[in-house]
């Protein structure tokens, strides 16, 4: 029997997990789905990024956001939307940011030429993924409160992307973080409910996709994420952008329905986001980060875990950020493992 995971070594795994998902997504950037289908396991090492560019094991912005935005949190001791664009921008403009999108550097270009961080973002229907893994700071750090991690969402997701299907996608995600925190047993109704519950203060249509998420459980596997890379997404651009698209909402979904699909085999739900291509780096980054919360560290691969980049930075921030919780939220409970009685419920499970 394994030992489980400690509090902190979860808060440990999230961050880790999410960085390994999206290396692992990273390197692929650019292959057509179709190749990506007829590759061997794409989730058994970090391929090196095609000509060369990057080291094995590099990730994305994606997770360059995710520890700008952890030590926003805890330089404030809280979540300040100007904290993280002032973060962002410092990053940003020294050119650390790899690949930033096109919406993030307007909306940092706005914010330093003196608009106000809450009106910085791009406009409505704007819905790129770049926002989302913020989340994964708010389930560690915040109150595990629906309401609270829906406000906490808005405040992070707004400087950048103003439309609320971004804030309630972050919110979900976020709140996703949580329960695989907790030792609450988990069914997929259950777990989805509870993430569209925190989704809805901000968006009824991707709360609504949220809930009639388990019902694709039913589904084989390959209609059903092709069925979700479409969710929410205008036709236009699901047939110009091949795979999951920059969207928030078939982000999402593919990541949780992977999780609960294959929920004793992280390499199995990898490789099921990761062969669809598109915005998989982003998928797989929150199924790892899902995946983490719940197994720790020990969750991943050996080689994964030795051979993704600045392993030890992004371990020293979840240690901090566990630290800081753990004084900026004294009541809270500490969070424990189920008993191996009861693990066989849970989401994710090894």
């Amino acid at each position: 029997m394994p030992t489980l995971a400690t509090p902190q070594d979860r808060f440990r795994g999230c961050l880790l997990g999410f960085a390994i998902g999206d290396a692992l997504g990273f390197a692929l950037r650019g292959l057509p789905p179709n190749a990506l289908r007829r590759a061997a396991c794409l989730a058994d090492d970090f391929s090196p990024r095609p000509r060369g560019r990057f080291e094995k094991g590099q990730f994305s912005d994606d997770t360059q956001l995710l520890l700008a935005t952890a030590e926003a949190v805890l330089s404030q001791g809280r979540m300040d939307g100007k904290a993280v664009m002032a973060q962002y921008s410092w990053l940003w403009r020294d050119g650390v940011i790899l690949h930033p999108p096109l919406n993030l550097n307007h909306s940092i270009q706005s914010f330093l030429s003196g608009v106000p961080w809450m009106s910085s973002g791009a406009n409505l229907g704007v819905c790129e993924p770049s926002c989302l893994s913020r989340g994964a700071v708010i389930g560690l750090w915040e109150e595990r409160v629906p309401g609270v991690v829906a406000h906490r969402a808005t405040i992070l997701t707004v400087p950048t992307h103003k439309d609320p299907m971004c804030a309630a996608a972050c919110a979900a995600f976020a709140r996703a973080v949580q329960l695989c925190l907790g030792e609450e047993p988990q069914t997929p109704l259950a777990f989805c409910q509870a993430l569209a519950y925190a989704a809805s203060a901000s968006s009824t249509q991707l709360a609504d996709e949220l809930c009639f998420l388990p019902r694709a459980l039913a589904w084989d596997s390959e209609r059903a994420m092709g069925l979700l890379r479409t969710v929410l997404v205008p036709s236009k651009q699901c047939q110009e952008e091949p795979g999951i698209p920059e969207h928030v909402a078939p982000v999402l979904l593919t990541a949780l329905f992977a999780m609960m699909r294959s929920p004793d085999d992280l390499r199995k739900a990898f490789n099921m986001v990761l062969r669809l291509g598109g915005a998989a780096d982003v998928s797989a980054g929150m199924l790892g980060a899902l995946f983490g919360s719940s197994l720790g560290v020990g969750g991943f691969a050996p080689r994964l875990r030795k051979n993704i980049r600045y392993g030890e930075h992004i371990l020293n921030a979840a240690d901090r950020l566990f630290l800081s919780h753990q004084h900026h939220h004294p009541t809270l409970a500490e969070t424990t493992s189920p008993s191996p009685s009861s693990r066989h419920q849970r989401l994710p499970r090894r």
